[in-house]
């Protein structure tokens, strides 16, 4: 790789508001959070930039990008890949988003599918903002590679670098919790001032950073406020303290930087804790399951709301957009389990960069097929006699599957020469019917949008995503339907009025372009997702987010420290003594 080339950045980001819409007084749980404070765009632009120019830190080494690399390996090899053997734009993000979903619970804005579709015109939320950062990293990478698209260990370094970002955002609020608490950063702390900091920190990060209150006072005041309304608060402390033991032995002393490791390991894991709350949201929800597997009627939806233990009360308007109803009978639309349990108003907006969401149950099962069968492309047997010996929380295996699903299964594989893309939306849908409580509903197109129910308010007028408990009871009042719920609803699942919908559109994560197309195709994407790269003097957009008198010299440093990091990371250079030591010294 040549370290003598020098590209010209140019961001197609317009300048403007950077304001959320929203109320900052929910009730802090796994539902209905309060919104993020909003961010001036060039302490975006500043933070980004630092970034990429920077070195990892020092707790990132070689071994953890190896690892990453080893967790990627099993969906690397099954995906399609360019000519070269590399992954494109669109399959690079779908890797990403599924990546740290399944191993974090954290839904990245930007990668998610629906989302980072905001143009470079007029203002931008701190949405939009956030948005392109995952796309602004990936695409600097596959700019630099010359459009051949993103290696393995390209893909773990943009992992890490993605981590790195959240990282550093939470050392920020741990440095804002000891300095409103007033604890020294760099002495000794005793185990309860450390107890005082971690709560106070959990306080912070599950209110996703929208906090102001200073003064160790006020802050203290505002934790026994906080933990009052939020249920379960105790067990999330339990849990903060068991993670804090598990760090850092008792023998080690307590201070600011093994608090940061511990605080780190907390944002790792809040995803795995987070699936017992996740559970008990599921099993409630199954308790009103219709006689359409995977799914619940509206009415009983909010009748369950009225009296649960759940606030099951999002307006259809707002669920429609989220992705979560079934209306392929417009008469009576329904409720999509696993798409409204993954979904926004049942996330921790832990981040500015992150949600924690209910993990995709699917994605365990994809990836045992990915990890059996090592390829993009399988045949419809070899994911039959797999697919019947999977057994779920609701679906017992070995089993019989119908014949209905067998014949939908060959349907794909004849329109795919005899075998079955195992990253489309055609099989996405076929595990949807084999695995309709676990597996979503695959939406075509872009029908819909990760938004929050500010966002949503902000960007179509409304006043409310949620119904009041008077519009629910009219509701539930006027609904006359005596069919069975639950348990009792299950045994009419296998009906043929009951069946789910199905549909033949289908769409590809990797269309099968040639190469060149797929070049020009990256280039695309780059002006969509409000970046271009182009090997020339420096231009002069028409908005732009840097300061018209910001210094070349600045880029081309970031540009050549990017390169020399990945060049670090080759195996050749890996082989030159460099394999123990972080990521220090990247540019001396």
């Amino acid at each position: 790789m040549s370290m003598s080339c020098v590209f010209v950045l140019t961001l197609l980001v317009g300048q403007g508001s950077l304001v959320e819409a929203g109320d900052s007084s929910k009730e802090a749980n796994l539902r209905g959070l309060a919104p993020m404070k909003s961010l001036d765009a060039k302490e975006v632009e500043s933070s980004l930039l630092d970034e990429l120019a920077s070195n990892f830190r020092s707790s990132i080494s070689k071994e953890h990008i190896f690892e990453i690399e080893k967790a990627l390996h099993p969906m690397y090899v099954s995906v399609p890949k360019e000519d070269g053997g590399n992954v494109g734009h669109n399959v690079a993000r779908y890797m990403l988003h599924r990546f740290f979903a399944e191993r974090n619970g954290w839904f990245i804005r930007g990668l998610e599918p629906g989302s980072g579709k905001s143009d470079a015109s007029g203002n931008q939320t701190l949405q939009d903002l956030v948005e392109w950062v995952p796309s602004y990293l990936q695409t600097f990478i596959e700019e630099l590679q010359g459009g051949r698209g993103v290696s393995l260990r390209e893909l773990a370094v943009l992992a890490a670098t993605l981590e790195d970002l959240i990282h550093k955002e939470s050392i920020q609020r741990l440095e804002m919790t000891f300095t409103a608490l007033e604890l020294p950063f760099s002495t000794q702390l005793d185990d309860e001032q450390v107890r005082e900091a971690l709560e106070v920190y959990m306080m912070i990060y599950m209110l996703g950073g929208n906090f102001t209150v200073k003064g160790r006072e006020g802050i203290l005041r505002a934790h026994r406020i906080f933990t009052k309304k939020v249920r379960d608060w105790q067990t999330v402390q339990e849990w903060a303290h068991g993670v804090q033991e598990e760090v850092v032995p008792a023998s080690e002393t307590l201070n600011f930087s093994t608090a940061s490791r511990v605080i780190e390991e907390m944002g790792r894991r809040y995803g795995t804790y987070n699936d017992a709350e996740c559970g008990s949201l599921k099993e409630e929800i199954l308790q009103i399951e219709s006689t359409k597997a995977g799914r619940v009627r509206l009415a009983d939806f909010y009748k369950k709301g009225l009296s649960g233990v759940f606030e099951f009360n999002e307006k259809i308007e707002y669920l429609r957009a989220l992705g979560t109803i079934d209306e392929s009978n417009s008469s009576e639309p329904y409720l999509i389990v696993p798409n409204y349990v993954s979904s926004r108003p049942n996330c921790l907006r832990a981040s500015s960069f992150y949600v924690v969401c209910c993990r995709n149950e699917c994605e365990d099962l994809v990836a045992t097929l990915e990890k059996k069968i090592e390829k993009p492309m399988a045949t419809p047997e070899q994911i039959l006699e797999l697919v019947a010996s999977f057994s779920t929380k609701t679906v017992q295996g070995p089993r019989t599957l119908s014949e209905t699903l067998v014949a939908r299964l060959s349907s794909i594989a004849a329109a795919n020469k005899g075998k079955v893309p195992l990253h489309g939306r055609l099989f996405a849908q076929w595990m949807h019917h084999a695995f309709p409580r676990e597996c979503p509903y695959p939406h075509a197109g872009d029908s819909m949008s990760p938004m929050t129910a500010d966002e949503w308010i902000q960007a179509t007028g409304h006043e409310s995503a949620r119904k009041t408990n008077e519009e629910m009871q009219v509701i539930v009042d006027s609904d006359s339907c005596l069919l069975p719920v639950g348990e009792k609803a299950r045994e009419h699942h296998h009906l043929a009025e009951n069946e789910l919908p199905w549909d033949e559109v289908e769409e590809l994560v990797h269309p099968g372009h040639d190469s060149a197309q797929d070049s020009a195709q990256v280039r695309r994407q780059s002006v969509d997702d409000v970046i271009h790269l182009a090997p020339a003097a420096r231009q002069a957009p028409q908005r732009s987010m840097f300061d018209k008198t910001a210094p070349i010299a600045g880029l081309a440093s970031l540009i050549l420290s990017f390169m020399a990091m990945l060049w670090k990371m080759t195996p050749q250079n890996m082989k030159a003594g460099q394999a123990s030591a972080g990521f220090d010294g990247v540019m001396a």
